[in-house]
């Protein structure tokens, strides 16, 4: 169920994201909330991208850009969703 949970996670806060981003990002506050949410957003991702990698036994990256990697050359992600990781 970990995955379950890591899905739901990133869905919640890129839904945030969004939210906070129809405000005035000028505003500091709402600025580093935006970042903030951003940083979870990413951050949850590549936990969703180390599970599956070990999951699948597909490797052992050294860096968060070999996950991604990873995930594309066992065709995982497609091109697009590769190069908006990196």
């Amino acid at each position: 169920m970990r995955i379950v949970e890591l899905i739901f996670r990133f869905e919640t806060h890129s839904k945030n994201a969004k939210e906070v981003a129809k405000k005035d990002v000028s505003d500091y506050f709402v600025y580093n909330t935006l970042a903030m949410k951003c940083f979870q957003a990413v951050n949850t991702l590549i936990e969703i991208g180390e599970w599956i990698v070990t999951e699948k036994k597909l490797g052992y990256p050294s860096t968060y850009r070999e996950i991604f990697e990873l995930l594309h050359k066992h065709k995982i992600i497609d091109e697009e969703a590769f190069k908006n990781m990196n």
